[in-house]
């Protein structure tokens, strides 16, 4: 079954989907064979995992993966423009604008027009943009603490290198 996800869908909206392997492996039951040292099938599995906790962690706050990146990168870049962060995130620009919209309209982020350039617009957060990213960053610790069980500090390190030269090299 593939699922699209799309950055400004809500997380409350999207569907369940069965996981038996990931199952199977959480109970450290036996994967088939032929899938065994394939990067690719376990790559898949973590992100299932992560994304299925993601989801249930951050419903409640109606955040996405996408969200919640851009609302972090607002903050820690309050004049940064809807490029630089579409860039930042790997979205395409149209789908950033959206996000932006549903963003702006919820009222978390609100546009600055930038002196420098008039046809551009700074990206700021708003008081409620502020008070939920406080209240996901306490989930989000949460979630990172659950999705690190069973790896100590230096496993976790190496993996999170790892995966950062796969993601650099693609």
């Amino acid at each position: 079954m593939s699922i699209v996800v799309r950055p400004d869908q809500p997380a409350a909206a999207k569907p369940a989907v069965s996981r038996p392997a990931a199952r199977r492996a959480a109970a450290g039951e036996e994967q088939p064979a032929a899938l065994d040292d394939r990067l690719g099938y376990w790559l898949r599995l973590a992100q299932m995992a992560a994304f299925e906790a993601f989801n249930e962690a951050m419903a409640p706050l109606d955040l996405t993966p996408g969200r919640l990146g851009a609302l972090l990168l607002i903050e820690a870049s309050p004049n940064a423009h809807q490029s630089t962060l579409a860039e930042a995130l790997h979205v395409k620009p149209p789908n950033m604008a959206v996000m932006l919209g549903r963003l702006e309209q919820d009222g978390l982020i609100r546009r600055v027009d930038d002196p420098a350039n008039r046809r551009a617009n700074m990206l700021r957060l708003t008081p409620a943009g502020r008070a939920l990213l406080r209240r996901a960053r306490k989930v989000e610790e949460e979630l990172e603490v659950k999705l690190s069980a069973g790896l100590n500090t230096k496993e976790r390190a190496a993996l999170i290198a790892a995966l950062r030269r796969i993601a650099e090299k693609s």
